[in-house]
């Protein structure tokens, strides 16, 4: 006698589809509340830790870390870095924050003065000047063709406070710049305007 066998086919649970599409979208909506939620990225910047005077040379016990969730305006940073050894301008509060406006270089320490000089971009060279550059000061004297140019040296390593190339009508070719010195070297550069041409040279770093 034969065996019949009966192949019984198996029954596929099926995927409710509605419940399916409920999975989907709750999972979705974690997601959003959870981006929205979230709070924003806290940016570190520095505080005074002290009073701070003017003119102060500030160091790490100066400063202390401040999280914000807006930096502008601020000085950011976890660290005091290149800012050591920089100074304010105007005194400051212990929890005040430090703002760049405020800072000025350790230059501005030893040459508190400064110099506005404006002269055409021919006679800066070796390069467009910015901020924190150094230049030495040349002076070109001569009295046409009676006697010879001479040039020399009447300034070395000066610091360049601010500079600004360009402007409007007759100054579009102008370098306008300030420099940091003392009153002997004022003196010495605002009198080299007046005896012949002045030249600056950036020193390379």
């Amino acid at each position: 006698m034969a065996l019949g066998i009966r192949a019984q086919a198996m029954s596929i649970p099926s995927i409710d589809r509605k419940r399916a599409i409920g999975i989907v979208l709750a999972a979705i909506t974690a997601v959003l509340v959870l981006l929205l939620t979230r709070p924003p990225d806290r940016i570190p910047t520095l505080v005074a830790s002290t009073d701070i005077a003017p003119g102060h040379a500030l160091t790490a016990d100066d400063v202390t870390i401040r999280y914000v969730e807006s930096a502008e305006g601020l000085v950011e940073g976890a660290s005091l870095g290149d800012l050591a050894s920089w100074s304010l301008r105007a005194p400051i509060a212990e929890g005040e924050p430090l703002v760049p406006s405020l800072l000025q270089p350790p230059e501005l320490l030893a040459n508190p003065n400064v110099i506005a000089l404006s002269l055409d971009e021919s006679h800066a060279v070796l390069g467009r000047l910015v901020p924190g550059d150094r230049v030495d000061v040349y002076l070109t004297a001569g009295n046409g063709l009676a006697d010879d140019p001479t040039t020399q040296l009447i300034a070395a390593n000066v610091y360049v406070v601010e500079a600004r190339t360009g402007g409007d009508g007759l100054d579009a070719d102008s370098v306008n710049l300030l420099l940091a010195v003392d009153e002997d070297l004022a003196q010495v550069i605002a009198g080299a305007g007046r005896s012949g041409a002045v030249d600056l040279v950036r020193v390379s770093p």
